[in-house]
């Protein structure tokens, strides 16, 4: 999940925010000031990211679809506008940052797809393959390394940190996390969001329902870096809380393919 000149510097570029976040190392434990405007500021290097994820969205289209060009075109129309409406969480200081740009990315991929015709679904499982073949084009001792720095007392005292300074609320449009040491035997870290910035910016997107398919990219990030994820609940399926639960070395249970049928069952309930 891409870049001014091809899919894989963006690919490499986005594994190396997602790595950031999940082990901390972006973050410091005091003073989380930021120039105003992130996104803004940043604004032609995210559509020349973006442009790279188009182009990977128009490959992967392209032997289902004859509509793979309009659908990579209208995304980066769709995404453009988009940058303006993100909210400031902190920048670079925050270490979900990047997870509200790509909120943007599927969001934008979503309008462009029921444009022609195609679902939610069917944009969170091109935005799950995308992200997936970039977590399978890094190093596996990277992907290890981050893991590992995640449990270590200082990954975690940085998890720690930064979790209490969202209780402050500082940004509206932030998630809000509570995380503890497990026992364990069940969980090792325990993470809880009550609230989630990427849920917020996709209603505010009015593209709500893509946002379920958008956590289940937590699962193939979690299985190659061996940190042992598991989850019963999102905000974004109704839940009171996304119930994160780490154990070193677990294998992943979860995936694209567990899940995304539990969605198609909710939605034919709801129906």
């Amino acid at each position: 999940m891409p870049s001014t000149h091809g899919a894989p510097f963006g690919r490499r570029r986005f594994i190396a925010a997602g790595l950031a976040a999940i082990c901390g190392c972006c973050l410091p434990l005091a003073g989380w000031a930021s120039p105003p405007a992130y996104c803004q500021a940043n604004r032609q290097r995210m559509l020349a990211e973006f442009a790279g994820v188009c182009g990977e969205v128009g490959q992967l289209l392209a032997p289902s679809t004859d509509r793979s060009g309009a659908v990579a075109r209208d995304a980066m129309e769709a995404f453009a506008p988009m940058i303006e409406a993100m909210p400031e969480i902190g920048g670079e200081a925050n270490r979900n940052q990047p997870y509200i740009v790509y909120a943007g990315w599927l969001a934008a991929i979503s309008k462009a797809m029921k444009a022609q015709g195609l679902t939610a679904a069917d944009a969170g499982r091109l935005y799950y393959d995308i992200c997936l073949e970039s977590l399978r084009s890094m190093p596996p001792s990277a992907l290890a390394a981050a893991g590992e720095a995640f449990f270590s007392p200082e990954g975690y005292a940085a998890t720690a940190a930064w979790a209490e300074w969202t209780h402050l609320r500082t940004y509206p449009g932030d998630w809000v996390a509570t995380v503890w040491l497990g026992d364990g035997r069940d969980f090792d870290i325990g993470l809880n969001y009550s609230e989630c910035g990427a849920l917020k910016f996709f209603r505010s997107q009015g593209e709500e329902d893509v946002a379920p398919y958008f956590c289940i990219n937590d699962f193939p990030r979690s299985s190659l870096q061996g940190t042992g994820l598991a989850r019963e609940n999102t905000l974004a399926q109704g839940g009171a809380v996304c119930d994160f639960r780490y154990k070193k070395g677990r294998p992943v249970a979860q995936s694209w393919e567990t899940e995304a049928p539990k969605l198609k069952d909710r939605l034919k309930s709801a129906g």
